[in-house]
């Protein structure tokens, strides 16, 4: 147990609500046990059942693995600039690394708000963080934050021309063989694009040049070579990948879905709300197929959620990774190093 990384997890969390709380938001505390969970093919959430006193009702129910449905539901109920800083839950998760069955998720939303304003928030509310806490590290460039789209960065690091392959997957899959990448019948387009870009391009996102190949060549002179960290939000992610974002008006063959990457570490995950209750139940019908053509549970689509959605109007939220945060600034390579009780003591 290290004293001082809990501490300053701690710390950390207070000049997080801090800003928030300095700029007009309200902190929404939402329910953790709930119903009918997200419908995300990659991600499981922790199930148990509700029984009523009288034994006259036993109800599925599932931990959040996001606070997301309910901030959504607040939005349209007439909230504006809300955030929610709790714990969420995850199963079938690593014990380690970055990954923890339950961790500090925060996240925040705004009416009438696009990506400019999530990417202006997050990047400010990082460096507030970071001038305003003991005990972490001061890492942050004073340059602003780097902005690459993912077309740019498939081209930057891979080499490849993603406006030609959208939708075509025999083009990708020629594509990931070229890169050196296995490719079975079962592949879909977005798993053979995940091949590449999760060898070639996300590695090199959070850093400067060279890449981490680069830095194991013994020809290298000391001090040559030296990567820095480059905090870098990517954006506009094809629109098969972003299921709850708003299509680009201009492109809408990819979503305003943004996600931030600060060494080797992804932060945060947001988006353009999407509030078009058709394209969301068609959106949500394609993640429940896929579930079950993985062999994973399936639940009934959260119909209030649906209902809700055209009260959002043009709304912007991002899911922002504390514990993530916490080991940026403290240097530590483990979450379970920030932990009062260590999952591995838990269980």
């Amino acid at each position: 147990m290290n004293r001082d990384l809990i501490l300053a997890r701690t710390a950390v969390v207070k000049a997080i609500r801090r800003f928030f709380d300095e700029r007009g938001f309200t902190e929404m505390l939402t329910p953790r046990l709930i119903g009918l969970p997200g419908q995300e093919p990659y991600l499981e959430p922790f199930w148990t059942e509700v029984v009523r006193q009288d034994d006259s009702a036993h109800v599925p129910a599932a931990l959040i693995t996001s606070p997301e449905y309910a901030m959504k539901k607040l939005l349209s109920a007439g909230f504006d600039k809300i955030y929610d800083l709790g714990s969420c839950f995850r199963n079938e998760e690593p014990w380690d690394g970055s990954h923890d069955p339950e961790f500090l998720l925060l996240e925040w939303y705004r009416r009438d708000a696009g990506l400019e304003e999530l990417l202006r928030d997050t990047e400010d509310m990082i460096r507030y963080v970071s001038r305003n806490t003991q005990h972490v590290a001061h890492i942050l460039p004073e340059a602003p934050f780097r902005r690459l789209t993912v077309a740019q960065a498939m081209k930057q690091y891979a080499n490849l021309d993603l406006d030609t392959l959208l939708d075509n997957r025999e083009a990708m899959a020629d594509a990931a063989r070229a890169h050196g990448q296995t490719v079975t019948e079962s592949d879909t387009w977005d798993d053979l694009f995940f091949k590449i870009f999760l060898s070639e391009v996300e590695p090199k996102l959070g850093w400067s040049s060279p890449s981490p190949s680069d830095l194991s060549r013994s020809e290298h002179r000391e001090g040559e070579g030296r990567r820095e960290v480059v905090p870098t939000f990517l954006t506009h992610y094809p629109a098969s990948m972003a299921a709850l974002a708003r299509r680009d008006e201009k492109d809408p063959r990819y979503a305003l879905r943004t996600e931030l990457y600060i060494g080797d570490l992804e932060l945060a995950n947001g988006f353009a709300e999407l509030a078009d209750p058709v394209e969301q139940r068609k959106r949500f019908e394609e993640e429940q197929a896929l579930r079950s053509r993985l062999g994973k549970k399936t639940w009934p689509i959260d119909e209030r959620f649906i209902e809700a959605l055209p009260g959002m109007g043009n709304a912007a939220g991002i899911a922002f990774g504390v514990d993530r945060l916490v080991m940026l600034l403290t240097g530590t390579s483990s979450i379970s190093d920030l932990m009062p009780i260590p999952v591995r003591e838990r269980f």
